[in-house]
């Protein structure tokens, strides 16, 4: 296991980490983490603008956050495994969580008496819409994401299926089998907040930590400036 980034909040430290069969090492230039095997071009870039992002929009104010974008380039034909999380290891054990999901978004919301943490990533319709454009997702993977159809609509329950999945208190992705050439992307990031009722809705807790991390790439890319 190599581990990539921390991150320390209230209910816990979240570790970004890469599990993989190679012996991989970063580099770190600035806001970036480079890694160069003989199977991979990985970079990542590591932000914690979403603070003030949110700070711009009335209501939906975090405390603090971090995010990394992910972006790996298939530079053989070797077999090599990949596998990212972004978990929170529980500082107590009345922390708890929960799945956070919505349209396009795949998240988890993880809280104790006064603390929450959401850590969210595109889903496997998000994927799926990437893979149609050849958006840094390859285009032979659009039947594989999404959601799955399996016997009869009305009898069979609809199975999403992502390249991302929900783990206890994170998030965990697996690299499926790329060709050389080939690009993926993907994303974590991760909001911080009080828990709190409501402003509008006195009956319902105060959900901005969710909103704040469901941007999509094409966001996240143009509010960083990075170039494709």
């Amino acid at each position: 296991m190599t581990k990539i980034s921390t991150f320390t909040t209230n209910l816990g430290e979240i570790n970004f980490t890469l599990h993989s069969n190679e012996n991989l090492k970063f580099e770190k230039c600035d806001n970036r983490y480079i890694c160069i095997t003989k199977s991979f071009n990985i970079e990542i870039f590591e932000f914690s603008d979403i603070m003030e992002w949110q700070s711009e929009i009335a209501g939906f104010e975090i405390e603090n956050s971090i995010g990394w974008i992910i972006r790996l380039i298939k530079t053989s034909n070797d077999k090599s495994d990949l596998k990212f999380q972004c978990v929170l290891s529980p500082k107590s054990k009345n922390v708890t969580s929960e799945p956070d999901t919505g349209e396009s978004l795949l998240a988890v919301w993880i809280e104790n008496e006064t603390d929450v943490v959401s850590i969210g990533a595109e889903d496997g319709e998000m994927m799926r819409y990437r893979a149609e454009k050849n958006d840094w997702m390859p285009n032979r993977f659009k039947k594989e994401l999404g959601y799955v159809h399996s016997g009869y609509f009305f009898n069979k329950r609809i199975e999403e299926k992502s390249f991302t999945e929900l783990s206890d208190f994170g998030l965990k992705t697996e690299i499926p089998k790329l060709k050389n050439g080939e690009k993926f992307y993907f994303h974590y990031l991760v909001a911080t907040n009080k828990l709190k009722k409501s402003k509008d809705y006195p009956d319902e807790y105060d959900i901005s930590s969710n909103f704040a991390v469901d941007y999509p790439k094409w966001t996240l890319i143009k509010k960083l400036n990075i170039e494709e």
